[in-house]
């Protein structure tokens, strides 16, 4: 038998084929998932996605088929053409011989398309982005300050927080959807008022984002990027959330409130338990406890309990927070509007979109637990903000991608209801601060209206030294920017 055959000669072809086929394998996995990624949720952040990873072996990721579908599209599609076309390039040997050798050469094109796939893939992931903005020396710590309040009412406000998934004012542009797709909303909140011009920050756009922003004042950074951070553990995984920051739960506890929360989705997705749990909620339900408590599955999408039954159980929360006669801060989370729209069998419309379907139905689920609270004189004592959690994501498989993407301006919604008179005193604002602004409504004394990052919009405080007065490509750079040493803070206890 030749030599190049039988000894080191043979070896060197066999194993650049083999590289070969690995490269090009990586590299199709690397593609798929950049494709899947985009698909779903279109233009994100690294921040997103490490702050969402299903680390947790498939419990407690929210929707569940995501993973499974991930799995499928992004590892065994790749792996099952990559083993065809070996098996195909084996099959031709055998009918027409042996091939010549694989020479050094031939792995610069598989070489070249992992480098393109990797390309790729940091490019949707959004890590150009991330990287560019970790060299930047600014931090936030310049503009923040702790949250706290400097009196407290005599009569203390109750409050209520529905934070409506996916939910912008884009919605009502009947120019757009050739109908206000969130009328039902608009009815039950008339002459309540409304601030048009609530932005998402920078560097948010997910739901837990979206929560810690308006209720802790900074913009929400993981833990596993977070340098000097222990960060062997994240997600749902996390041992303690933000234990170093002061949010609203625990300004409210330290006055006396009891806090609880009601959601249609698993608890542990994102770690919102561990959050809730660490800032002073005492009371968290979520899927779990509906299904265990025997909920018709009908009720329950692949994301969790539909909004209609939702509100069912927060009015049996409601009722026992009452009981207590204490104040207290109850925050509520629908669901049906994520993606893909969940459209139930209480709940049905002749729309086309599931999407329209969804947000409607939700709305009339809003309405009707708005017009219990006033039917039972909750609305007497209590203050009550409905906001949106972010706008809607426009991945490549979203209904209402197009129009959304082409809207002139798109901002979130937000309605409040006070006993007392509200009037909101600043043209434009984000989500950092709706934080101070809740704690003017509930009538605590707040140090110049600030807390965190955010200036509060419903009394006349100056925005001089503070993260508002930035230029809004300067205030996007800082928060971005990766603030290290205070974000430490904020991860350890």
């Amino acid at each position: 038998m030749p030599q190049n055959q039988t000894g080191t000669g043979y070896r060197g072809p066999r194993l650049r084929t083999i590289m070969s086929w690995l490269i090009s394998t990586i590299a199709l996995f690397l593609v798929a998932l950049a494709g899947w990624i985009r698909f779903h949720f279109g233009a994100v952040s690294f921040e997103q996605i490490v702050n969402n990873l299903p680390i947790s072996s498939g419990e407690g990721v929210g929707n569940n088929d995501l993973l499974h579908e991930a799995i499928v599209v992004c590892i065994v599609v790749p792996a099952t053409l990559t083993t065809l076309a070996f098996a195909g390039r084996w099959v031709w040997r055998r009918k027409r011989g042996a091939l010549p050798p694989l020479r050094r050469r031939h792995l610069i094109a598989p070489t070249l398309a992992l480098v393109v796939a990797l390309s790729v893939l940091l490019t949707v992931a959004g890590v150009p982005q991330f990287a560019a903005a970790q060299l930047d020396p600014r931090t936030i710590a310049d503009y923040y300050r702790t949250p706290a309040v400097t009196s407290a009412p005599a009569e203390p406000r109750n409050l209520i927080t529905i934070y409506l998934e996916s939910t912008e004012n884009t919605w009502r542009d009947t120019s757009i959807f050739g109908e206000n797709l969130l009328a039902n909303l608009d009815a039950a909140t008339a002459g309540w008022p409304s601030y048009e011009t609530l932005q998402q920050y920078p560097t948010g756009g997910w739901t837990m984002a979206g929560i810690v922003g308006t209720e802790c004042g900074f913009a929400l950074k993981s833990k596993l990027l977070t340098i000097g951070v222990n960060s062997n553990v994240q997600g749902e995984q996390v041992e303690s959330y933000l234990p170093g920051a002061t949010c609203l739960g625990d300004v409210l506890e330290a006055q006396g409130y009891t806090n609880a929360y009601v959601g249609g989705a698993n608890v542990r997705f994102g770690g919102k338990d561990t959050y809730l749990t660490d800032h002073g909620y005492t009371s968290i339900e979520g899927r779990e406890k509906w299904e265990s408590q025997g909920e018709d599955p009908s009720d329950i999408s692949i994301w969790g309990l539909s909004d209609a039954r939702l509100f069912v159980h927060a009015k049996d929360t409601l009722e026992r927070l009452r009981k207590t006669g204490t104040p207290y801060n109850l925050t509520l989370l629908t669901m049906d509007n994520h993606e893909p729209a969940a459209v139930f069998p209480s709940c049905t419309d002749d729309e086309t979109e599931p999407m329209a379907t969804a947000l409607k139905c939700s709305g009339k689920a809003v309405a009707g637990f708005l017009a219990y609270l006033e039917d039972t004189g909750v609305l007497d004592d209590t203050v009550v903000m409905l906001m949106g959690d972010h706008v809607k994501n426009t991945g490549d498989s979203d209904q209402f991608r197009t129009e959304l993407e082409n809207a002139p301006e798109r901002t979130i919604f937000f309605r409040v209801h006070s006993p007392d008179q509200v009037r909101f005193t600043r043209e434009n604002a984000d989500q950092l601060s709706v934080l101070p602004t809740t704690l003017e409504l509930l009538g605590f004394g707040v140090r110049d209206g600030r807390a965190g990052l955010g200036v509060s919009f419903v009394g006349n405080h100056a925005l001089t030294g503070t993260a508002e007065e930035l230029p809004a490509g300067d205030y996007a750079t800082l928060l971005a920017a990766p603030s290290s040493k205070i974000y430490q803070l904020f991860w350890q206890s």
